[in-house]
């Protein structure tokens, strides 16, 4: 009996904010504008059709009928805007380019940053987890600093602590 041989893909979405050059990475949208276009129109379902749509574009049928039935989001958090996609082994790569070309989500404008591949789940959580951790870090300094100067961005009241267990919980309880 052979099994089926996957790669876990952890990526990131980089929303950008309207009337700025998209050519620059400081063009890149706060984390809380991030939130905000992930929690109202970004979800899995989204993401594997645009994924798709951009494999059949590049590489034709014989690509998209490759990852027909191989190609699962297994994670997308709604605070750090990263994500884990399950895809065969085989076409790894092709997916890694599907996720690079990919410009909109949904009238946004977007980048995907491929973060880590890993042949394992465990190892693939590892690295969301410390990559989540330090966006996560980022987010809540970013908040501090605005909430100190009067601007509050986020209603979220919740310690830097609580923010990153529940944001690790809900990453360690994926299928393994």
């Amino acid at each position: 009996m052979v099994r089926f041989k996957n790669r876990y893909i952890c990526f990131e979405l980089l929303f950008e904010t309207a009337g700025e050059d998209s050519r620059y990475p400081a063009s890149k949208s706060s984390a809380s504008d991030q939130q905000h276009i992930l929690g109202s129109t970004v979800s899995a379902k989204n993401i594997v059709a645009l994924v798709r749509d951009q494999i059949k574009l590049n590489f034709g049928d014989m690509g998209a009928g490759h990852l027909l039935s191989g190609l699962q989001i297994k994670y997308l958090g709604n605070k750090t805007q990263l994500g884990i996609i399950k895809v065969p082994r085989d076409h790894c790569r092709m997916v890694q380019v599907a996720l690079a070309l990919i410009t909109h989500v949904n009238k946004h404008s977007c980048t995907i940053r491929v973060r880590h591949v890993s042949g394992t789940i465990k190892k693939c959580q590892k690295a969301t987890i410390q990559t989540n951790r330090e966006l996560i870090i980022a987010w809540y300094e970013k908040q501090q600093q605005l909430s100190k100067s009067g601007e509050i961005l986020s209603k979220d009241n919740s310690s830097l602590l609580d923010i990153i267990k529940q944001s690790t919980s809900q990453i360690s309880a994926l299928d393994l």
